[in-house]
């Protein structure tokens, strides 16, 4: 059996703190805009030969910025630590405690080689703030925020969103019809009257849910719109994750839970909540 050899140029790679030039070198790559919200810390990530200092190049950059006040994912995780609602105390100990992974991007000729889960995982501690949290559309599949520390708090899919799933797989329109608006519009326009009535109808109401949770519009959207709608959210369910601080004690009756015991303490790491989720379903199976 032949050994893994280490890639050598890794020995190269440096990683220390970055500017929005950096950023604005590799933000074309990213999948996303190149707009990164309020930032609040750049590191970045470079490979530099041998002793030389004039010659580097850009490996890769992760952007950090001040996390929204409000997230339904970090109050299911948190146990509604940082719970704002009328509590302008709980805005203030989010500003104050955390910070959001905001961009990562590793160079194409970088990519393959761990360098992502290193830049997350050694940028982390530097980030001075004792809680930094992320959200990952590609969670399930590129894990790398859990590579590097993280813990994974996967959300279950809402109760609306099952049943647009069930009613279209039943006609026969799977993930791959719903790729994109056109392709579900020509696939909705192959099925026959039945099956077509079935969807569309589950569409609407989906729609309809969908805006009036986001902006509390309840009309009836466009078809188009709709049917973008599905293409793009029915199916992407973004991974929370969460890193804490080994140095950070949490304050006592630091809550932003307005029905929270003020006097009653923190919670503790990681947040009352064990390994989470997804780690916690995977030492069972291990169990087994």
């Amino acid at each position: 059996m032949t050994k893994a050899r280490r890639c050598t140029l890794l020995a190269g790679i440096r990683i220390e703190r970055g500017a929005r030039e950096d950023w604005d070198r590799l933000a074309p790559l990213h999948y996303r805009s190149h707009h990164a919200g309020a930032v609040s810390n750049i590191f970045r990530m470079v490979y530099r030969p041998g002793a030389s200092k004039g010659r580097e190049t850009l490996v890769g950059v992760i952007v950090y910025g001040r996390s929204p006040l409000s997230l339904a994912a970090r109050n299911r995780a948190t146990g509604g630590r940082y719970r704002v609602g009328r509590n302008l105390a709980a805005g203030r100990l989010v500003n104050e405690e955390l910070r959001i992974v905001s961009r990562v991007v590793i160079a194409p000729n970088w990519r393959g080689l761990g360098l992502a889960s290193r830049l997350v995982a050694e940028t982390l501690p530097r980030v001075g703030t004792p809680y930094v949290e992320a959200l990952a559309a590609m969670g399930r599949v590129h894990p790398f925020f859990e590579q590097a520390g993280m813990t994974a708090y996967v959300s279950p899919a809402p109760a609306g969103s099952e049943r647009l799933r069930s009613a279209l797989e039943a006609v026969g329109l799977g993930r791959c019809a719903r790729r994109s608006a056109e392709a579900l519009e020509a696939a909705l326009k192959s099925l026959a009257p039945a099956g077509r009535r079935l969807a569309e109808r589950e569409i609407e109401r989906w729609a309809r849910s969908y805006l009036a949770a986001k902006n509390h519009r309840t009309r009836r959207p466009e078809r188009r719109r709709a049917l973008d709608l599905v293409a793009r959210h029915l199916d992407s369910a973004p991974v929370y994750y969460l890193w804490r601080s080994k140095s950070f004690e949490p304050r006592a009756g630091a809550r932003g839970d307005a029905n929270a015991d003020p006097g009653a303490p923190a919670p503790p790491a990681p947040l009352g909540l064990g390994p989470g989720p997804r780690r916690e379903r995977r030492e069972k199976g291990a169990r087994r």
